[in-house]
């Protein structure tokens, strides 16, 4: 693993996930994981003007502390509450996972 590599897994914990700053243990299907959720401030037509699904959630993760990879449509509990994945996507060992709320009727 070259240094860059090594230096961004190491800020993973230090910087982003750090639980002064952002990061929070959250339920993820189960299983605790230091995570950070945001909740996007765009409406639907401003997240499609610049080509991006609309989601209620985006949820920052470890890989290593996450199930296995869904694919978008797929469900994931997290915290408790039911998801849609719209997108997942991994890079340098942090997941970033757009979610919609599920909606029972």
């Amino acid at each position: 693993m070259n240094n860059f590599k090594k230096m961004v897994e190491a800020d993973r914990d230090a910087i982003f996930l750090n639980f002064d700053e952002f990061g929070e243990v959250h339920d993820i299907e189960g299983r605790p994981a230091k995570a950070v959720i945001d909740e996007p401030m765009m409406g639907e037509s401003a997240m499609a003007a610049i080509g991006l699904a609309e989601c209620d959630i985006i949820l920052y993760a470890k890989v290593e502390e996450l199930p296995h990879i869904r694919m978008e449509g797929e469900s994931l509990n997290v915290d408790g509450r039911e998801f849609t994945v719209q997108s997942w996507r991994e890079d340098y060992g942090m997941a970033e996972i757009h979610l919609a709320q599920q909606v029972s009727r």
